[in-house]
């Protein structure tokens, strides 16, 4: 299944649902994605990762350059409804102790407005 991103805004957040595999250039078209939200200066990013079924090597390396690049820009990056595959890939990189989690999108939102998080 090709890479599909969804883009929602709420207020000053953005939630982008992500549906298929994170390998290859479809982890480069998701950090791109982010790259231009940061360009208009949207820096609260929520990734809604409920259908995303793999993410390779690769595409961990571009979440992690653009949580950095959010956090550079003032803004932050949640990830939300990771699959039990996906979290397994984050325990074992120890990468779930740089992003913070959410099993609820209310509560993600939640955390972006309220400024709360990891730094």
């Amino acid at each position: 299944m090709a890479l599909r991103i969804g883009q929602r805004e709420l207020d000053r957040l953005t939630i982008l649902d992500v549906r298929g595999k994170l390998a290859g250039e479809a982890g480069e078209a998701l950090a791109q994605r982010i790259e231009d939200l940061i360009a208009v200066g949207r820096t609260r990013v929520i990734l809604n990762l409920r259908e995303v079924s793999f993410i390779d090597s690769a595409a961990l390396g571009e979440l992690l350059s653009k949580h950095s690049a959010l956090r550079d820009a003032g803004g932050q990056l949640k990830l939300l409804h990771l699959t039990d595959r996906v979290w397994d890939l984050m325990v074992t990189t120890k990468l779930e102790l740089v992003f913070e989690t959410f099993r609820s999108e209310a509560e993600a939102i939640r955390s972006l407005r309220s400024g709360a998080g990891p730094d």
